[in-house]
């Protein structure tokens, strides 16, 4: 099924869009907003496998995908207003220019997604709260040791120089970014310990982009998907999330790479996007 696609703000000199999936059967009156992953340096608003958007369509829930801009041409601060105006778009221009019944959404992310998801379901400035947040393999906080520290499982990987790094940072924000050309970004920032510097240079409000025990507390209903064998993002940053959120499920994924729904024709997958859908339908 083909998107429509809309223009929800400018940032710089970058249009954002936003590709609206709709639901033609078994009306939820709902949409779900997602954010890519791609530890907020590469990836695309499409991203998401057709299997997976269609689960979402054919449970009657329209699906929102939207762009946000990448670091390091855009720091966290931006990304994250970007992110919000996004959210306020939607729900204020669903009846207008979507043309939809109600501005009830919930939030999904993937990974740095997931994390942007879990911000927004905690910003008290968002009027129009999400319904239920879905976290696949995110995390609440840019202050862990994981991405503070060198990663020994990305040290297994070439040697990425900051001379290469630096030829392909962009003069311009962009909003798309392709594992061909930003992914040696994302390995040389997670081989150096990094990845905070080139996402927030300046450090002094980074307080504010990490969720506080409370906040976790204060989150609507959360659906937290990881793989117990994650090297990316570790397994306990979705245990720590399940405990801390009172109103939480948590689908454990044996033996898996970080991205366990990277491949859409894995069973276990498609049963954990399921899932997902009955926990939204309760």
């Amino acid at each position: 099924m083909e998107p429509e696609i809309f223009s929800f703000a400018t940032y710089s000199s970058l249009t954002l869009s936003a590709s609206l999936y709709r639901a033609t059967d078994n009306l939820k009156n709902e949409t779900i907003l997602y954010f890519h992953g791609g530890g907020l340096i590469w990836g695309d608003r499409d991203d998401l496998p057709a299997a997976y958007v269609n689960s979402f369509l054919n449970a009657g829930y329209n699906l929102l995908t939207v762009d946000y801009p990448l670091a390091p041409e855009t720091t966290l601060p931006d990304i994250y207003s970007c992110v919000v105006d996004a959210v306020k778009w939607f729900t204020g221009h669903s009846d207008t220019v979507l043309h939809l019944p109600t501005n009830n959404y919930s939030l999904f992310g993937r990974s740095a997604g997931a994390y942007l998801a879990l911000l927004v379901g905690s910003d008290l400035n968002i009027e129009k709260k999400p319904n239920k947040i879905i976290s696949f393999y995110g995390y609440s906080s840019i202050q862990e040791p994981f991405y503070l520290l060198p990663s020994k499982h990305y040290q297994t990987y070439p040697s990425m120089p900051k001379s290469l790094i630096d030829q392909l940072i962009q003069p311009k924000p962009l909003a798309k970014g392709t594992l061909e050309t930003r992914y040696a970004i994302y390995l040389y920032a997670r081989q150096t310990g990094r990845w905070l510097d080139l996402l927030l240079p300046d450090k002094k409000n980074q307080n504010q982009f990490s969720l506080t025990d409370e906040e976790l507390t204060a989150l609507p209903p959360v659906f937290i998907a990881q793989s117990r064998t994650d090297q990316d993002v570790p397994f306990q940053q979705g245990e720590n999330l399940s405990k801390k959120i009172p109103d939480s499920k948590f689908s454990i994924i044996e033996n898996a790479n970080h991205n366990f729904d990277g491949d859409p024709k894995n069973e276990e997958a498609l049963a954990v996007y399921q899932e997902v859908i009955e926990w939204l339908s309760l």
